[in-house]
């Protein structure tokens, strides 16, 4: 994951993170758009906060169908610019009030910055998949964030509630909302954590910039809608990522990653157990082949094939004693004599290899032999045109 922090003002070079898990900083910069790394994986860009207005509306039911122009009648008076030069993006827990209407958080950007600071991205050849706010509203109404940031010459407050993003100065008396809150979180620059000690009493979270762009690519805004939009094919791919980076890195998965590494080390360790036995079984077989081959032919000293070899053993011992083979011409001839068709005279013998052809038997006779032979345990025959050809069956 490529998280790139787009600059608020007009510079050349970007601040950017890079990541494994989501959750963890592997490489973090600041360089050109031509010079940012190519991971492979989600490119995510981080709209600062200095650039975006926060409104909360309430929405009438069925806003879905008409939600651009909903906005922009409901923010025509509170927005300094007109509503149309302005990207606005509903919170992504507004689903219920789309259908059903009540208070929802908008997020306000202008479009014509928004353009002017991802094109030297798209010139670069970095599709960016998602756009995140910097900061956001906390998604519960009991809990608040606040972040104080250095802002140049001067500290930055940000009190992120439930229903807005509020810009407050650094004075301890603005801060009076949210002493008063009960599950709050107080994030800092190391640069002001001494600011922080002063301004509150309570524990302050050291946070740097990139950690805090890290934080805001796992927010749950996505700005890239509109003009900015996704097509389904990137959407699905983006869905994948993010799906596989919680499986291999959400602590909640840590469980069944380690069921199913115990699974897969089990299954292996029975496919190599039975792979061993199925081996030692072949070679118990092989090892008792080759006793019988040499026990039986005692000038048999080297084992190569087994099978092979005693089938030519036992054929040279047959030509020895002279006894008669299935593939020899005469007791071939015994053979199909026994039944033979009345009447039935071959014109034609041929004998060459073991194969012995028969010619100018009629049709009739052909069908009647190769009935008679069908189930022949010594002989094979077979009918080649008009001629008759038999051979030995190989001995088992």
């Amino acid at each position: 994951m490529l998280i790139v922090r787009l600059n608020p003002h007009a510079n050349s070079l970007f601040d950017y993170v890079s990541s494994v898990d989501g959750r963890n900083i592997a490489h973090s910069g600041q360089a050109a758009a031509n010079d940012l790394p190519r991971l492979g994986g989600e490119v995510v860009a981080v709209l600062p906060w200095q650039v975006l207005a926060w409104h909360c509306v309430t929405l009438p039911p069925g806003s879905a169908g008409r939600l651009n122009a909903v906005l922009g009648s409901l923010l025509e008076d509170s927005c300094l610019q007109d509503p149309s030069e302005l990207h606005l993006v509903l919170s992504p827990t507004a689903t219920s009030q789309l259908r059903q209407g009540g208070p929802a958080m908008v997020v306000a950007c202008a479009k014509d910055w928004l353009r002017q600071a991802l094109a030297p991205l798209l010139a670069a050849g970095l599709r960016v998949q998602r756009l995140a706010p910097e900061v956001c509203p906390s998604p519960t109404a009991d809990a608040a964030q606040l972040y104080l940031l250095d802002d140049g010459a001067r500290v930055q407050a940000l009190l992120c509630r439930h229903d807005s993003v509020w810009r407050l100065p650094q004075a301890s008396a603005a801060l009076a909302a949210w002493e008063a809150i009960p599950n709050k979180t107080l994030w800092c620059e190391p640069s002001v954590a001494d600011t922080a000690q002063r301004l509150s009493e309570g524990m302050a979270l050291l946070q740097t910039a990139q950690q805090r762009c890290l934080q805001a690519a796992g927010n749950g805004w996505d700005l890239a809608q509109g003009e900015w939009a996704q097509h389904h094919g990137l959407r699905g791919w983006r869905w994948l990522q993010a799906t596989w980076r919680s499986v291999r890195f959400d602590p909640a998965w840590q469980a069944t990653r380690r069921g199913l590494a115990l699974v897969l080390v089990v299954n292996l360790l029975g496919l190599n157990l039975w792979a061993w036995q199925v081996q030692t079984q072949l070679s118990a077989q092989r090892d008792s082949i080759n006793t019988l081959l040499t026990s039986t032919f005692p000038q048999v000293k080297v084992v190569i094939d087994a099978p092979q070899q005693m089938r030519r053993a036992i054929e040279a011992l047959q030509k020895n004693t002279a006894q008669p083979q299935d593939a020899d011409m005469d007791v071939m001839l015994q053979l199909l004599a026994t039944p033979w068709p009345a009447g039935a005279v071959p014109t034609q013998l041929d004998y060459r290899g073991g194969s012995l052809r028969l010619g100018g038997l009629k049709p009739e006779a052909l069908d009647a032999l190769r009935q008679a032979h069908a189930n022949n345990a010594r002989l094979h025959f077979e009918v080649q045109g008009s001629q008759a050809v038999v051979q030995a069956k190989a001995a088992p």
